[in-house]
């Protein structure tokens, strides 16, 4: 047995193990032998997927399909990159290549499937994940994404008799728990889902995906939350172009609604309402995810599944709101002449509420460089807020100003991210 043999047969049972960095030793040792060797090199890829570097992942692939051209598996592993990169035409022309070599791959149907489902074609995500079982009908992939495909089309009766067959194939898949924990979530029924989603960590503590649906799970015990989720999976379920429509159309339909209303003043209180009622829901939809954190906090199992941006966004979105409150309440009961201070502390209780916007926005541990665009528009924006505070108590048109424009900023923002 030669030594590359042996160091590849390791190398994929630390894989297997979970033990990705010994693995890839392993692999590195195997290519020192033959640096040819296209079962290394993939095997290598698949290592560095699990470390979320999925380009490398992509190069190291492109070098083992130049050896052997005709791997429909390989085609398969450098689809799932690509669509793990949100890359959808390349994953898409890449499992083409697949089924055409190695049609009786039904992985290669799964994974297609799934990238129908992100596309919101579910329709021929079903039809995929159909032709995969026609191969294997024990598939766990296609099992899963047929489920997901049924239960977004409202076929309900079929996707539960899905999952139940795939849990029945393998009742300790970590894969399959979580996908009926969101099947059920998506449905509203979150106390079955809670169940599904401990199942799957019980399997595999560390299944992020698990986490989040279990997070979901608990947090939908806050009715708010509830009907906010639920207005999120369908919205989420929508086309791309219609998803960004459907806030737009709202917004026009309040505007147009509200000043129809205000025309006559026998009806002005009616405008005010609907006006009160989209500012609630849009405010809530914004705060509701840090606060439902905090109570996580405190739950048993909740405290666990949390990282270390929604710990800290939970107890800052929070803290903000009650400092906002108080300095209000201190500024009704303040006595008469005393107007400096009144506006001083008003402009301060207002800051600090609105300082809660951007705070639930802002990523752990705390960097300018180090994340996306967002996040350096949270850091400006808190920023903003904390200088008006400051401002107030010192030159309170300066802090008028600044305030000014952390809303301007923030408005515009909010509105380039519907259509982002």
């Amino acid at each position: 047995m030669s030594d590359t043999f042996q160091f590849i047969e390791r190398a994929r049972l630390l894989l297997e193990q979970g033990r990705v960095k010994e693995a890839m030793q392993q692999v590195k040792n195997a290519l020192q032998e033959d640096p040819d060797n296209d079962d290394a090199l993939a095997l290598m890829a698949r290592c560095q997927y699990q470390q979320k570097d999925f380009n490398s992942g992509i190069t190291t692939l492109q070098s083992a399909i130049s050896i052997d051209p005709e791997s429909g598996y390989y085609f398969y592993l450098l689809a799932f990159g690509y669509y793990r990169l949100h890359n959808h035409p390349a994953a898409l022309d890449h499992l083409q290549q697949s089924v055409s070599l190695a049609p009786y791959f039904s992985e290669s149907y799964g994974l297609m499937a799934y990238v129908y489902l992100d596309e919101k074609e579910f329709k021929k995500a079903l039809a995929k994940a159909n032709e995969g079982l026609a191969i294997d009908p024990e598939n766990i992939t296609c099992l899963n994404v047929r489920s997901i495909a049924l239960n977004k089309m409202k076929l309900t009766a079929e996707a539960i008799q899905t999952m139940e067959y795939a849990l029945a194939q393998d009742p300790d898949n970590e894969l399959t728990h979580s996908t009926v924990g969101w099947n059920y979530l998506e449905k509203g029924k979150h106390k079955i889902a809670v169940n599904h989603f401990r199942e799957a960590l019980r399997i595999d503590p560390n299944y992020h995906n698990a986490k989040d649906g279990l997070k979901e799970s608990l947090k939908s015990k806050i009715a708010p939350y509830r009907w906010l989720l639920q207005y999120s999976f369908w919205i989420n379920n929508k086309a791309k172009k219609v998803r960004w429509v459907i806030p737009v159309a709202l917004y026009l339909i309040v505007r147009i609604t509200a000043t129809a209303f205000n025309q006559n003043k026998s009806t002005q209180n009616i405008a005010a309402i609907i006006v009160g009622i989209y500012l609630v829901f849009v405010i809530t939809s914004w705060l509701i995810n840090p606060i439902a954190n905090l109570f996580l906090l405190f739950h048993k199992d909740g405290r666990h599944a949390l990282d270390l941006t929604e710990k800290n966004t939970a107890v800052t979105v929070v803290g903000s709101l009650i400092l906002g409150c108080i300095l209000f309440v201190a500024a009704m009961a303040l006595p008469n002449g005393h107007d400096e201070l009144f506006m001083s502390l008003i402009i301060a209780a207002i800051a600090f509420s609105a300082m809660a916007l951007p705070l639930g926005k802002l990523l752990y541990p705390l960097s300018f460089k180090g994340y996306g665009i967002q996040n350096k528009i949270s850091l400006v924006l808190v920023g903003l807020a904390l200088l008006t505070i400051l401002l107030a108590f010192i030159y309170s048109p300066a802090a008028i100003a600044t305030g000014v424009i952390f809303l301007v900023i923030f408005a515009i923002n909010n509105w380039v991210g519907v259509f982002r």
